[in-house]
């Protein structure tokens, strides 16, 4: 689908995306949108659906998506490319990343992950954080994702490869969503509450992610394993109240400042859109590097139990 590109002098995007920040949030239905609701708006000339199953746009996409959609791989250009793998890209390669698959300023994304498991689901949460972190707010996760979609013959379907059109996405960076290795180590003397969204297992150090230099965990960090909030059985995030039975004690108070994180940045984004986005902690961030980045220096601490 090719979709109107509208020109604005350069000067002006920066006034203009204060203006229809809040008004991109409103036209979604929340930080998930439902099935019904992408139906209902598929004829939107701002509306860009973002497929991310499979490794090739030749795997699945192909073979049947959502009117529209564009495929972008994952992790691909939305994560690092170099020794620590869950590093955030550049500014400028991560604008040129999102202007590519169509996305102009005034835009609503729609992101499809498979709907098949909690790990898959961590793709579409990063692209999701990402597009937030880039200072874009109207984006959405679709509920279920794409075993949703084709649960309801009501919904339509296309074939094909999609070759979009670049959009004029500029970035406008929220470096609060992002937290450094300098702003964890600065935590852990602060006592800022560390969230380790890996399994229990890589929490205590008798697994490890291969990247990572060592295993265990950062010290003082509660294992708030991100699977718990995902319905295997449904396949979408657990209802909120649910969630909210997951929260761990230190973060009672719904404005702790507090970070998440896990080996690549990509579990800790599910908990982070869970968290933040679901359930208002306003104050969470990320460790994109995680402890793949962590363990890069072996003079930081790690610790097991």
């Amino acid at each position: 689908m090719l979709r109107k590109l509208t020109f604005y002098a350069a000067l002006a995007l920066a006034a203009l995306w204060a203006a229809l920040a809040p008004a991109l949030a409103q036209d979604l239905p929340g930080p998930l949108a439902s099935t019904e609701w992408l139906r209902a708006n598929l004829a939107r000339a701002d509306l860009v659906v973002i497929d991310i199953r499979g490794k090739t746009a030749g795997d699945d996409f192909a073979a049947a998506h959502v009117p529209g959609a564009v495929w972008s791989a994952y992790p691909g250009a939305w994560r690092g490319q170099g020794a620590i793998a869950g590093a955030v890209p550049e500014t400028a390669d991560l604008a040129a990343t999102i202007a590519a698959l169509g996305v102009n300023s005034d835009s609503l994304v729609v992101i499809v992950p498979a709907g098949s498991n909690s790990t898959e689901f961590g793709g579409a949460a990063r692209l999701y954080w990402s597009f937030k972190y880039a200072g874009h707010d109207g984006v959405a996760i679709l509920d279920g994702g794409w075993q949703a979609w084709v649960a309801d013959a009501a919904n339509p379907l296309v074939t094909g490869l999609a070759a979009p059109a670049p959009g004029n996405f500029t970035a406008a960076i929220r470096p609060e969503l992002l937290a450094t290795t300098e702003a964890v180590e600065a935590a852990l003397s602060a006592g800022v509450p560390l969230l380790d969204a890996r399994s229990a297992a890589q929490y205590a150090g008798s697994e490890k992610a291969g990247a990572a230099k060592r295993a265990g965990h950062i010290p003082g960090a509660i294992n708030l394993d991100n699977d718990g909030f995902y319905d295997a059985a449904s396949n979408r995030i657990k209802p909120l109240d649910e969630l909210r039975a997951l929260v761990p004690a230190a973060l009672a108070d719904p404005d702790v400042q507090a970070i998440t994180y896990c080996n690549a940045g990509h579990w800790s984004a599910t908990e982070w859109f869970v968290l933040h986005e679901l359930l208002g902690y306003a104050n969470l961030s990320i460790y994109v590097d995680s402890m793949i980045g962590w363990t890069q220096d072996d003079a930081r601490p790690v610790a097991t139990n």
